[in-house]
């Protein structure tokens, strides 16, 4: 006999329930699942649990691990920081649900699944480091990120459009790399998406709802597909699963696409999407991303992008087009502060040297206010060289040109050195080597002179 719901209670809350009972839950606690992070395997909804184990009580179990204190927790097992002592590094221990250590077909597809998430290397993927049994408990030992999760950045800031866009990209391609290989997540919520201190995001618990849920054979294999990947069950957080996920209908990479279209509207907006809900009301976002969002949250998985690599490329066009502004304002800064170093430096040699670069007083007035002057003052402190040296003038009215620029050079230098060593003391070693070079150029020239043409060309 059916019992009359009117004398039942609900299992959440304790409740009464009179009518309206949707699932067996009151209408408060149902509506109260839209915020709830946990995640639901074989249809379960988001139930109160047991109290996680302590850390003294696991040690027993793990004595190669020092485990420190409780990271969090979800409708799939808890995390523990804890420190590996073998090699001294932290790490992340994830201990899966203990009443599945008496399913030998679980064991068995959790060392298949295990393996194929250590071997899923990508920069923005938790890695995983070992796997195994111990005191009823599977477990995962993987990265410890030091940062925190995406929920907690939302509590605590409004992300802008851009802010938003960066997370997602790289999350796309992590995605991509991942049903490339057969495996969808099926569970992309902000809860999963961690940040490290430098950044770098990274998604968890990748793989973990197939590996809890997923009907096998005797042998402990998958019943279904792989390839894409595909399951009939509803895994996933109610406001973050697709709408075939929830439906326990076929299941795709595709479900990871809207999933992963929630996440990001919700960064956008600071809400999740709703029925008729577009990004257009929001005045301040790029309306590109209307297209986008619509596409991405289709009800229906063949109206959505076709793979994580065709939404990752629409994003970034998006991206692209709102930072490129900035970069190219930054890089006109750059330059104008390029400039003026230059001619702040120019400036500083210039009243540096204008003791011995301007004669007098007056010429010193007029030149610190003509910059022009000053800098081709400066650039005449070594006079340039008459001719490059390399070969002796065969006309004699080449040779006497010369012989005259020659001299004026070195008339210059001496000058100089006159101006620059006031004591008599010895002159500068640059000066000292160019009034040795212009001297030896004088000698050539004159011999070459007296010596009326058809001379030998001499190399200096």
């Amino acid at each position: 006999m059916k019992e009359d719901p009117a004398n039942l209670n609900c299992p959440r809350c304790n409740a009464p329930l009179t009518s309206g009972l949707v699932d067996g839950l009151c209408a408060r606690c149902l509506g109260a699942l839209n915020f709830d992070a946990f995640t639901t395997v074989d249809g379960a909804g988001a139930l109160p649990a047991s109290p996680p184990p302590t850390t003294e009580e696991l040690a027993p179990f793990f004595p190669q691990f020092e485990i420190q204190s409780l990271l969090g927790r979800g409708g799939m097992g808890v995390v523990y920081k804890a420190r590996q002592k073998s090699l001294d590094r932290w790490v992340a221990l994830k201990l899966l649900a203990p009443e599945r250590a008496a399913d030998p077909a679980f064991a068995l597809r959790f060392a298949s699944e295990a393996r194929t998430l250590a071997a899923l290397g990508h920069p923005h993927i938790v890695g995983v480091h070992d796997f195994g049994e111990a005191g009823g408990y599977f477990y995962l030992l993987m990265e410890y990120v030091d940062g925190e999760n995406l929920r907690q950045l939302l509590n605590t800031k409004r992300l802008t459009q851009t802010e938003a866009l960066a997370i997602v990209l790289p999350v796309c391609g992590a995605l991509q790399c991942a049903h490339e290989r057969g495996i969808v997540h099926r569970d992309i919520k902000p809860e999963n998406l961690l940040i490290d201190r430098s950044g770098t995001v990274k998604i968890a618990d990748f793989g973990i709802a197939r590996m809890m849920a997923e009907p096998t054979d005797a042998m402990g294999a998958p019943l279904t597909e792989t390839r894409p990947a595909v399951s009939t069950l509803a895994t996933g957080t109610p406001d973050y699963a697709a709408p075939e996920q929830l439906a326990c209908a076929d299941t795709d990479h595709r479900a990871d696409i809207y999933s992963l279209g929630v996440v990001l509207y919700e960064m956008l907006t600071g809400e999740r999407p709703g029925i008729g809900i577009t990004l257009s009301r929001h005045a301040d976002l790029d309306g590109r991303l209307d297209a986008i969002m619509v596409q991405a949250l289709a009800k229906d998985p063949g109206q959505r992008f076709d793979t994580v690599e065709e939404f990752r490329s629409r994003i970034e066009q998006v991206h692209e087009a709102l930072v490129r502004p900035r970069r190219n304002y930054r890089r006109a800064i750059l330059r104008v502060a390029a400039v003026a170093v230059v001619i702040a430096i120019v400036l500083m040699i210039t009243l540096l040297t204008a003791p011995w670069l301007f004669p007098s007083r007056e010429d010193a007035v007029e030149g610190s206010f003509n910059l022009t002057r000053m800098i081709s003052k400066a650039a005449s402190i070594l006079p340039s060289r008459p001719d490059d040296g390399t070969a002796l003038p065969t006309e004699p009215a080449d040779a006497r040109q010369q012989l005259e620029e020659n001299q004026t050079a070195l008339m210059e230098a001496r000058r100089q050195v006159s101006l620059r060593t006031p004591n008599e003391g010895s002159p500068p070693a640059d000066l000292a080597a160019e009034i040795a070079r212009l001297e030896a150029r004088d000698r050539e020239l004159r011999e070459q002179i007296r010596s009326s043409g058809s001379l030998p060309i001499k190399q200096p």
